[in-house]
């Protein structure tokens, strides 16, 4: 954004985390305030970017929050101990640099340049702060620079405000623009103008929509997502206001309907401890239907976390939406930078911008897991700076981190302002300035392989190029410098990096200028290995996939397991382990081998039992259920009479024979299992009770309470003697055996015995039921009427 720095104080930050975390956000819907079809790029009026008067801005909007807020956020030690730190340079070699040229430079007066770009098939997109070029991806200029706001021409409300981002979504083979324009400052409205290409040439026509906010949306980020366009964003009014979280319809946008749906939540500030947040970005294959979209955050004060909130959005039903499932992640400690960045020449000291995560927080599915990686500016050794990255990992269950590094060589120098993207291999780049007292700030690029050693980058340290000179402006008090830079992975070479960030060929107060290089670690030598499924059913089959490389390019293949037992020198196998197992494959290119492994959960299918079959008096009230059951979900039992359960669903429970079963000397019952995903299906279990007057035999249930009758054989009455506890009701009832209610009392004891003398005049001659039923205990005896 073209905005100078100032420190802005925030009081608010003193929110308690867990009060924050307990609000439930709500849903704000809107639609565009306006819309409509652009004429091919290539037709229209060209707006030439120009010199910007930025002074209207100046202390307006902080870049880095200042000193009061690192101290509300916990600001560490430069010099404590950070026990992931890389303090040797990589040593793998051969990668290659494909393209290396210069893109925009600072045509309109502003700093910092705000740089971000990405691949095409046959372009590559660049921005900066106010303007735009597409290049072919040998570094030849085919448009531009033209100001942003060129591509809204025509529209209301479109000023050139900046803060420009380009997003090329290669499922749908389109391009997405965003910029805020901010026409009223400091007043309100304030806008955000979208713009979705019609085709997948980024100079034809576009879908152009305008969004309404009410408080300033400064340092908006976006991601593609398989439902929609999401957006981060911090709002300002009077001061920082707290944080945006948005989605746009996506769908809705690549059809171009016109009231295509805006979901946002606004999250109050400082409660979770951050201050910017990023929406998951992904490259590849989309996510499933359903999945929410990953907003990361990294925490600063003590415990240091990193964060991760859940963004579902609903088109159908907006106001069910939802943003919170909040996941905090222990990462190992690390230091805030108490200096900023030092640079050969001059004593002028260049911003970190250490207080957030860089852009992007990008995601990449694979067969067996999901990935997401992102890096941020942290202090080390002497007072320099170096990069902290991570790589999470969700297989089925939450994310947890994978591998985290600081990446901070020991030399005298500062790594900064870095972005990193993985390919389609899993191996990551990340690219960052490079800045000392003895060197002017360069631009330079590491990364590593996936079958790598874990947090260590692996690649030697490259140069894109060299600095020739630095910069000697200082805006309210600070030099900025970024305020990110943009790594990317080409569509159509998907092991292809794309990096673009700022340097200085010559020392000025602030003509910058920015560099473009794309790169692959191809001729580095590496494997991968995956099994689809991942996790499958007891007796089903899972397929192996070994892919290498680089190297020489000829491979053998040795597969391995753990538990021992499968071994293959197939490419892809076919396996079908019985239980969870590690499968290792260990490739050879002639000269070298190198391994991977990949891991298969093996969920055992169903199994159980309703109990063996049983006999039971007549008198019996009440019918024990004692079931088995392993690897479900869940389980219901069911019956083929007119009995009914205390409960359907526990494997323990108590079966209440009915009349038909009576009458029918038994009843038969069922325990259905129900398969544990991924296996399917339910499995049955049967039981067989059978009913037996038992006119010979005495009850032999055991109460814990006292319950008899006399006389018994009866004619015309007989007295029933209870003894409970004081102050224990109970129902006593006479049951003829066909199920018949004959006779029910409600009987509170008062610690006595009770004598309860029942009529039994007018009964027919039989067996029946005395019950005494309390609520711990159930009682029955055979009582014979003659």
């Amino acid at each position: 954004m073209k905005k100078a720095l100032a420190v802005l104080l925030l009081p608010f930050l003193g929110l308690s985390i867990a009060a924050a975390q307990e609000v439930t956000l709500k849903p704000t819907v809107s639609r565009p305030v306006y819309f409509d079809v652009s004429p091919p790029l290539r037709d229209m009026v060209k707006q030439v970017p120009g010199p910007v008067d930025r002074s209207w801005k100046d202390g307006a909007i902080p870049n880095r929050f200042g000193s009061d807020v690192d101290a509300t956020l916990g600001q560490g030690s430069a010099s404590g101990m950070d026990a992931v730190r890389q303090d040797q340079f990589g040593t793998l070699s051969g990668d290659t640099i494909v393209s290396n040229f210069d893109g925009l430079w600072n045509v309109s007066g502003f700093v910092p340049p705000d740089t971000y770009g990405e691949a095409g098939p046959n372009y590559y997109f660049q921005v900066v702060n106010c303007s735009y070029a597409i290049y072919n991806k040998s570094g030849g200029r085919i448009f531009g620079p033209v100001a942003n706001s060129s591509v809204w021409a025509g529209m209301p409300n479109n000023d050139n405000s900046g803060d420009a981002v380009v997003m090329y979504d290669e499922n749908a083979d389109r391009w997405f623009f965003s910029q805020f324009s901010l026409p009223n400052y400091p007043s309100g409205p304030f806008y955000q103008m979208i713009a979705v290409s019609q085709t997948a040439d980024p100079m034809g026509s576009w879908y152009r929509y305008q969004y309404e906010y009410d408080y300033m949306n400064d340092y908006p980020k976006f991601g593609v997502w398989q439902d929609a366009y999401y957006m981060s964003c911090n709002f300002f009014g009077n001061g920082w206001i707290g944080n945006g979280a948005y989605a746009f319809d996506r769908t809705a946008m690549l059809t171009g309907e016109p009231d295509a749906v805006m979901v946002g939540f606004s999250i109050p500030p400082g409660g979770a401890g951050f201050i910017t947040l990023y929406p998951s970005d992904c490259d590849g294959p989309l996510p499933a239907a359903g999945t929410p979209n990953y907003f990361g955050y990294i925490k600063l004060s003590t415990p240091q976390k990193f964060g991760i909130y859940e963004f579902h959005a609903d088109f159908t039903n907006p106001g069910s939406s939802t943003f919170g499932n909040l996941l905090n992640l222990d990462v190992t400690s690390f230091n805030m930078l108490q200096d900023e960045i030092e640079q050969m020449g001059t004593n002028v000291r260049l911003e970190s911008l250490d207080d957030r995560f860089m852009y992007r927080l990008q995601y990449r599915k694979f067969p067996d897991h999901a990935s997401m990686v992102v890096n941020h500016t942290v202090g080390t050794t002497g007072g320099r700076a170096g990069i902290r990255w991570y790589e999470l990992r969700k297989t089925s269950g939450a994310w947890s981190i994978y591998q985290q590094s600081t990446y901070s060589p020991e030399d005298e120098n500062s790594r900064w302002m870095g972005s990193m993207a993985m390919d389609t291999a899993g191996s990551i780049a990340l690219g960052y300035s490079v800045s000392g007292p003895n060197m002017y700030p360069a631009i330079c690029y590491t990364g590593r392989k996936k079958s790598d050693p874990l947090n260590q980058m692996t690649i030697a340290e490259r140069t894109i190029i060299a600095g020739g000179g630095c910069q000697t402006g200082v805006w309210s008090g600070r030099s900025r410098w970024g305020d990110y830079s943009g790594m990317s992975i080409d569509p159509d070479a998907p092991t292809t990096f794309w990096f673009t960030t700022e340097y200085y060929p010559y020392t000025s107060v602030s003509n910058w200028q920015t560099r473009v290089a794309a790169f692959t670690f191809d001729n580095n030598f590496s494997t991968s290995a995956s099994v689809t499924p991942s996790t499958f059913c007891e007796g089903d089959t899972a397929q192996l996939e070994a892919l290498a490389y680089g190297g020489s390019g000829n491979y053998t293949y040795s597969w391995s397991s753990i538990p021992p037992g499968f071994t293959s020198n197939l490419q892809n196998p076919v396996v079908w382990p019985s239980d969870t197992t590690t499968y290792i494959v260990a490739i050879s290119d002639g000269t070298q081998t190198k391994q991977d492994t990949a891991w298969v959960k093996v969920v055992p299918a169903p199994q159980g039992s309703a109990g063996n079959d049983t006999t039971v008096c007549a008198w019996a009230y009440a019918i024990d259920l004692v079931g088995t059951a392993s690897n479900y979900k869940h389980i219901v039992w069911g019956s083929l009479g007119d009995g009914h359960f205390s409960n359907h669903y526990t494997l323990n429970t108590i079966y209440y024979p009915g009349p038909e079963d009576r009458a029918n000397g038994g009843a038969d019952i069922k325990l259905v299992i129900f398969a544990k995903a991924p296996c399917q299906g339910k499995l049955f279990r049967d039981k067989h009770i059978t009913i037996d007057a038992c006119t010979g035999t005495e009850n032999t249930q055991e109460p814990q309470y006292g319950l008899t009758v006399n006389p018994n054989p009866a004619h015309d009455k007989a007295t029933v003697t209870i003894s409970m506890p004081s102050q224990t009701t109970g129902q006593l009832t006479l049951t003829a055996t066909d199920g018949r209610a004959c006779y029910s009392e409600r009987v509170i004891s008062s610690g006595q015995v009770l004598d309860q003398i029942i009529d039994l005049s007018g009964f027919s001659r039989g067996v029946y039921i005395v019950t005494l039923k309390t609520d711990r205990q159930v009682i029955t005896k055979r009582l014979i009427v003659q």
